[in-house]
């Protein structure tokens, strides 16, 4: 039986030496500014020259909406999740967890961490973030642009 455990140590030891790291654990907050699509229908009163009369005249328009917000990403291994503000959540939407949108395709690497998510069907944003610099890009109908920052969890006040 002491021959077996020590065969068992001495290949978790060997195995650790060969260069095995451990898992990632990282909790990011992620600073910048964001953009989504947005659709607004206006009514109102339009002159027919057909008609010579104003008629009542519907229509939808669309366009873009920026504004600064912060985002989490945590990554445990080879799992991670995304927390959206509700401001980037369309209002049809898979659902999130309590933790966030999974991060699926996730891949990290020395230097980047890239991944996507699914918002919703028509909806699934790629993200990725640079190690060196902290810049994390989202690019999808909505769009993220920031610096990220490890949040150890500590208070600042």
């Amino acid at each position: 039986m002491s021959l077996i455990a020590a065969v068992v140590m001495a290949m978790s030891g060997a195995g650790q030496a060969a260069g095995d790291a451990p898992a990632e654990d990282l909790q990011l907050v992620c600073y910048g500014g964001a953009q989504k699509t947005t659709s607004q229908v206006n009514s109102g009163f339009e002159w027919d020259a057909d008609q010579h009369k104003y008629v009542p005249k519907m229509r939808v328009e669309t366009g873009k909406d920026s504004f600064d917000t912060a985002i989490n990403v945590s990554i445990h291994g080879e799992r991670g999740t995304i927390k959206l503000p509700k401001s980037l959540v369309p209002p049809i939407n898979g659902g999130a967890s309590a933790e966030g949108w999974p991060i699926e395709d996730l891949i990290v690497g020395h230097n980047q961490i890239r991944g996507k998510f699914r918002l919703n069907a028509l909806n699934q944003p790629t993200l990725a973030i640079d190690r060196r610099s902290g810049v994390m890009t989202i690019e999808g109908l909505i769009k993220f642009s920031g610096r990220c920052d490890a949040d150890e969890g500590h208070r600042r006040f």
